[in-house]
C-alpha cells in the first residue's frame, strides 16, 4: 500500500512538472532568429528584384547616350538560388504555408528566365520580365510573415500568462506540501521523543531486570556453593565430632585414674602413712593404669586429638578458600594469578567434580589485571557445567592455560561430556537458554560469564562436537 502511494505522489509529481515544462516551451516558442533571417533572406531577394527592374527601366526608357550594346548585362542565369533556399528554410520553420513560398519561387524562376534572354538581346523579354509578379509575390510571403509572427507572439503571450498561473498554482502546491512536510517534521519529532523516553524507560527497566536476573544468577550459584562447601565442611567437622566424642568417653576413666591416683599422693605425704593401705592404693592406680595401656587408651587419645586438629585444619583450609574465593570488593581490578584462582575454585566446587578426573595442564602465565572475584565466578560456572555434562564413572575435565600472544591470555577447559547440538550453539550464551531440565537451570550462568569476560575486553568462545564433549576458552587481556 504505502509503495502504491508513493507512486501515486511520483506520478502526480511528474505530471505537474511536465505541465509547467509544457507550457514554458509553448511560451517560448517565437524563433526570433529565424524571422530576422527569413526577413533578411526576403530584402536579399527584394534588393535583386530591385536592381533587375532597374536594369528594366533603363532598357525600357533607353538610357541616354547609352547604345543598346552597352546595357546592363542581366546577372548569372540563378542569382536568387541561395537566397530562396535560405528564404525557404527559415519560413518552413516559421511554419509559413508553403504556397505562398512556392509563388514567390516560381516567379523569381521565371523572371530570371526572361532576364537571361533579355540579357541575350531579346527585346521581346523586356516588358514580360517587367511586368513577372515577383513584386506581389514578395509583398505576400512578407505579410504571411509577419502575420505568422504575429500570431506566434500572441500564442506566446497566451502561454507566458498560463504559465505565470500554473507557476503561483505550483507555488501554493510546494508551500502546502512544505507545510504539510513541517508538520509531519514536528510530529515525527514528538513520536521520536516519546520514544527515546519509552526506551530511555525501558532501557533502565531492563537494567534494572539484569541487575535482578544476575543478582538471581549469583545466588543460585552462591547456593550450589554453599551446598558444596556445607557438605565439605561436614567431612572434617565429623572428624572433630566422632574424635570429641571419644575423648569425652575416655573422660571418667582418667578422672578415675586422676582422683585414685591423687588418694596415693596424699598417702605418701601423709607423717604417718599406713603400709597397707598405701600398699592397697598403690595396687588400684597400677591396676587403672595397666587397663589403659591393655586397652591403648593413650594412643587413642593421641589418635583422636590428631583426627579433631586434622579436621579443624580442613575446616580453616575450606573457610580460606572461600574467603579467597570470594573477594568481596568485586568492582576492584588488582594483579591475579589465574593459576591460584583455578586451584582455589577447584577447591570450591570440589563436591560437584570429585567423581571427575580432572587433570591440569598449566603454561606459564603472567598476571593480569582483573575482577577476582569475577572472573572466579566465570570459572565455577565453566568447572560446574563441565561436572554436570560429564558422567561420574569416566567423566574427565582438562584445564590447559597458555599465553595467546604477547598481550593475551587464554583458560581453556575441556570435558568429555555429551556436547552440544549444533542448532543449540548459536543460542548458547543467550540469556534464560538452557538445555537443562526444568527446575536444574536458569539459563543466565554462561550469560552472564560471557558478559563478565566481555567487560573486561576479553571474549569466551565454546567449541563442541556431539558426543565428545565441549571446550570453553576463555582469552583474556594482560591489562586491565
Amino acid at each position: 500500500m504505502r509503495i502504491l502511494r508513493v507512486a501515486l505522489y511520483v506520478l502526480v509529481a511528474v505530471v505537474l512538472a511536465g505541465g509547467w515544462a509544457f507550457l514554458y516551451w509553448q511560451s517560448n516558442d517565437v524563433d526570433l532568429q529565424s524571422a530576422s533571417a527569413a526577413r533578411a533572406a526576403l530584402n536579399e531577394l527584394r534588393s535583386l528584384d530591385a536592381r533587375w527592374n532597374d536594369q528594366l527601366m533603363n532598357l525600357r526608357l533607353g538610357a541616354p547616350g547609352a547604345p543598346q550594346a552597352a546595357a546592363p548585362a542581366a546577372p548569372s542565369p540563378q542569382p536568387h538560388g541561395k537566397a530562396l533556399a535560405e528564404l525557404e528554410a527559415q519560413a518552413l520553420r516559421l511554419a509559413v504555408p508553403p504556397r505562398a513560398l512556392a509563388g514567390v519561387k516560381e516567379a523569381f524562376d521565371e523572371k530570371a528566365a526572361l532576364m537571361a534572354r533579355v540579357a541575350a538581346g531579346d527585346n521581346a523579354a523586356v516588358e514580360k520580365a517587367w511586368y513577372a509578379p515577383t513584386g506581389p509575390r514578395l509583398d505576400g510571403l512578407a505579410r504571411g510573415l509577419d502575420l505568422t509572427f504575429d500570431v506566434a507572439l500572441s500564442y506566446g503571450q497566451i502561454y507566458r500568462s498560463w504559465l505565470l498561473y500554473y507557476s503561483g498554482f505550483l507555488l501554493t502546491i510546494l508551500a502546502y506540501a512544505m507545510w504539510q512536510l513541517w508538520q509531519a517534521k514536528a510530529g515525527l519529532e514528538r513520536r521520536v521523543a516519546e520514544r527515546t523516553r519509552e526506551l530511555s524507560d525501558a532501557l533502565v527497566k531492563l537494567k534494572e531486570s539484569e541487575a535482578m536476573l544476575i543478582q538471581s544468577e549469583k545466588m543460585s550459584s552462591l547456593g550450589q556453593m554453599v551446598a558444596g562447601i556445607a557438605h565439605e565442611v561436614n567431612t572434617p567437622l565429623a572428624y572433630v565430632k566422632a574424635s570429641l566424642e571419644s575423648v569425652r568417653g575416655h573422660l571418667p576413666e582418667m578422672e578415675t585414674l586422676a582422683r585414685e591416683t591423687g588418694q596415693l599422693l596424699a598417702a605418701l605425704a601423709a607423717e604417718t602413712p599406713d603400709e597397707q593401705q598405701l600398699a592397697a592404693q598403690f595396687e588400684t592406680v597400677r591396676a587403672r593404669l595397666d587397663a589403659l595401656r591393655a586397652r591403648g587408651s593413650g594412643e587413642e587419645l593421641a589418635k583422636l586429638v590428631n583426627d579433631g586438629v586434622y579436621g579443624i585444619e580442613q575446616i580453616s583450609a575450606i573457610v580460606a578458600n572461600l574467603k579467597d574465593f570470594s573477594r568481596l570488593d568485586r568492582s576492584k581490578t588488582s594483579q591475579y594469578d589465574l593459576h591460584e584462582g583455578i586451584e582455589s575454585t577447584l577447591r570450591i566446587a570440589h563436591n560437584q567434580i570429585k567423581h571427575r578426573t580432572v587433570r591440569r595442564h598449566f603454561g606459564a602465565l603472567p598476571k593480569i589485571s582483573c575482577s577476582p572475584s569475577q572472573i572466579n565466578q566465570v570459572l565455577l560456572n565453566l568447572l560446574s557445567n563441565a561436572a554436570q555434562a560429564t558422567s561420574e564413572t569416566d567423566g574427565a575435565i582438562d584445564i590447559t592455560t597458555r599465553a595467546a600472544g604477547d598481550k593475551e591470555v587464554a583458560v581453556e577447559i575441556a570435558d568429555n561430556g555429551q556436547g552440544i547440538a549444533p542448532e543449540h550453539m548459536k543460542r548458547l550464551f543467550e540469556p534464560f537458554f538452557t538445555t537443562k531440565a526444568p527446575g536444574k537451570g536458569t539459563g543466565l550462568g554462561l550469560a552472564i560469564s560471557y558478559k563478565i569476560v566481555q567487560n573486561h575486553g576479553g571474549r569466551l568462545e565454546a567449541q563442541s562436537e556431539p558426543g565428545k564433549g565441549t571446550r570453553f576458552t576463555m582469552i583474556l587481556p594482560v591489562g586491565a
